[in-house]
């Protein structure tokens, strides 16, 4: 498709190469074929059920040896929480609303639901303090929670909302994950956000310093406009805005790699802004925490000695250990003995390393485990279901079979035994894109995303799951979410 003068200009403004738009398009032609699953990860076939005994011990590894290594904890957190409140919205455009919330006659269970849990809302006092809930009407009381001139729920980032209210205070995620920080990431956090709730979200994290004398180190960075994608109409077309540009999108948390890249430190503790437990449980949270981090120093140890041995003593290793270290952690064959066994040792020890957390599934919205065919090689994948082939009777099978859930809980290692940092752009599948479907000035497009953060982006990585209880899940997608026994104090 032929692109104008003022076309190269955006791009270069945005720092997107030529090339790059033409394969984004010949996507949108093309598709993205479903992945090969071989067979769902369980407990015992990728999926490592670990001891009490054993979690102690790692726990207790990870507590002795942390401080010799730089940790942090890297949160996405970009964007506002208006999906959360989807619900409200819908409220606001379907029901009358002209009396107190408490007496409307509502046509939904979810409305129902959502109006005899207001009391135990974490926000309900501050909420109520703009007006009684109870005597005004169920439109002003809603757009008082919503709308800028109230609280302003709908257009601020989730990590500043009061998700529990305990101990006489009321506590947000930015709150809850700074407290996690000092437990087991050496106080050190890194947000993903959107530049215009940067000064928000650094005045909260001043407070909360201030308040509780903590020393925290904190930075943030936003998603590159080099990382968004263009959209196309049903036809393949680019889209373009109202002036005549290109219409680019967000290209999804895939694009965050590129963030990612650019973190440092030894071990990096990755968990998404929304799941936090209470106050009460964060002990328990913690533990599974460092039960990973503990995990995560024990195999990086072992691949760092390997690779040493690779680069400066390849006559001092013992073949046959390295081959029972590849197939127990990574599920790898390999060719011990063969010409290529060298090379299969080199290739498969000099990437990144992430230990998954995976908690029993409870239908939960997301990623699952799986074997996954890749380069002609078995992989342990987290896989979306818009990535498996459903009119596909065997591959369907064995996505219904599946056992465990991807809580977005994982502590990586990115660097080599140098502690050169690996370029993570040169272990993503390209090719595990989505095309989403969109709306924009009131016509349909498609929309590209990205292989996602923990799904294609890190598709090439060495990758072990380890089952961490359904309690140290516990995310909020909608604002029912709250009214979680796992979210009330």
């Amino acid at each position: 498709m032929p692109l104008e003068d003022k076309d190269l200009k955006q791009l270069e403004q945005r720092e997107i190469e030529v090339a790059e738009v033409q394969q984004q398009l010949e996507r949108f032609k093309q598709g993205f074929k479903p992945l090969n699953l071989i067979r769902p990860a369980l407990v015992g076939d990728g999926i490592t059920r670990l001891s009490a005994e054993a979690s102690d011990r790692l726990m207790a590894k990870f507590e002795k040896e942390h401080n010799s290594y730089a940790i942090e904890k890297f949160v996405p957190a970009s964007g506002a929480a208006t999906r959360m409140f989807k619900l409200l919205f819908e409220l606001l455009s379907t029901e009358k609303l002209d009396k107190p919330l408490a007496e409307c006659v509502l046509g939904t269970q979810e409305a129902r639901q959502f109006v005899s849990g207001l009391e135990r809302f974490a926000f309900y006092k501050e909420w109520n303090a703009l007006g009684s809930i109870r005597d005004l009407d169920g439109r002003t009381a809603l757009l008082n929670l919503l709308n800028s001139n109230g609280l302003g729920y709908s257009s601020k980032p989730k990590a500043l909302l009061a998700f529990h209210r305990e101990r006489g205070q009321t506590t947000s995620p930015l709150f809850t994950h700074a407290l996690e920080s000092l437990a087991y990431a050496q106080s050190r956090l890194h947000f993903t956000i959107s530049e215009e709730h940067r000064g928000s979200i650094e005045a909260e994290l001043a407070l909360l310093s201030k308040q509780h004398d903590w020393q925290l180190e904190y930075t943030f960075s936003y998603q590159k406009p080099s990382t968004d994608t263009v959209a196309v109409d049903l036809k393949n077309q680019l889209v373009r805005g109202a002036d005549g540009k290109i219409l680019f999108r967000p290209a999804g948390h895939g694009a965050l790699i590129q963030n990612l890249n650019a973190r440092k430190a030894d071990f990096i503790f990755i968990k998404n802004i929304d799941n936090v437990c209470p106050l009460r449980s964060l002990d328990q949270h913690n533990y599974y925490k460092k039960v990973i981090g503990g995990m995560a120093i024990e195999i990086t140890v072992e691949i760092h000695r390997y690779q040493r041995l690779l680069d400066e003593e390849i006559d001092r290793i013992d073949w046959h250990e390295l081959a029972r270290f590849l197939s127990v952690n990574f599920g790898y064959s390999l060719p011990v003995g063969q010409t290529n066994a060298v090379s299969d040792a080199r290739d498969l020890l000099f990437r990144p390393f992430r230990i998954c957390a995976m908690v029993p599934n409870e239908n939960e919205p997301g990623g699952g485990p799986f074997w996954v065919e890749l380069n002609g090689r078995e992989t342990l994948q987290i896989i979306e279901s818009a990535q498996i082939d459903k009119k596909n009777a065997d591959q369907l099978e064995i996505m219904n079979q599946s056992t465990h859930f991807n809580p977005v809980d994982m502590v990586v290692s990115r660097l080599d035994y140098r502690g050169r940092p690996y370029e993570l752009n040169d272990f993503v599948d390209r090719s595990q894109g989505f095309i989403a479907h969109k709306s924009h000035a009131g016509n349909p497009i498609k929309a590209l995303e990205l292989p996602g953060l923990w799904n294609g982006a890190m598709a090439h990585w060495n990758t072990l799951f380890v089952e961490v209880p359904a309690e140290t899940f516990n995310p909020v997608n909608t604002v029912l979410d709250f009214l979680k026994p796992s979210h009330q104090a």
